[in-house]
């Protein structure tokens, strides 16, 4: 029970600066704030047995850092893929419902170098709920409330955006 409350409270300050991403308008100021977030999320992940989220999680933290100092390249991003599937495969231990992590982060990983912020939050979106559904699985359930709020904290400054153009 401790471990569930501990996992959940460290994903709860990880929520709290996803919500805060979500809200931002600037790129490089939205990827900063997910390093910070993902970080969370790697120990809460540790915390909860969810070592695929964790794995894809610690990668995440290189790449959004390479991302921010505009380093990532194509070829980054493919061994970054490479080593994010040889690992989740390796650690799996959920079944396909563990691969969703993967899946968010080759998405992720694809399409993060998008430069329209509006583009950027659609794909906040798709990869919110991939680990909204892993979240669930992993009893994370105040980072899966807050993968909810930050679907909609992104639908709603996609709206802002769209009507200020």
């Amino acid at each position: 029970m401790l471990q569930l409350i501990c996992g959940n409270v460290v994903a709860l300050i990880g929520s709290i600066l996803m919500v805060c991403s979500g809200i931002v308008k600037n790129r490089r100021k939205i990827i900063y704030i997910q390093t910070l977030q993902i970080l969370c999320f790697t120990i809460s992940d540790l915390i909860l047995g969810g070592f695929t989220g964790a794995i894809v999680n610690l990668i995440s933290i290189i790449r959004n850092i390479l991302c921010y100092k505009d380093k990532l390249t194509n070829n980054i991003k493919m061994i970054i893929i490479l080593i994010s599937i040889v690992l989740s495969l390796s650690f799996n231990n959920l079944g396909f419902l563990g691969l969703l992590p993967l899946i968010s982060t080759v998405v992720y990983t694809c399409f993060m170098n998008v430069k329209d912020t509006i583009k950027l939050k659609f794909l906040i979106i798709f990869t919110m709920i991939m680990w909204l559904i892993y979240e669930f699985i992993i009893h994370a359930y105040t980072s899966a409330l807050f993968d909810f709020f930050n679907i909609i904290a992104n639908t709603v400054t996609i709206y802002q955006l769209v009507h200020k153009k």
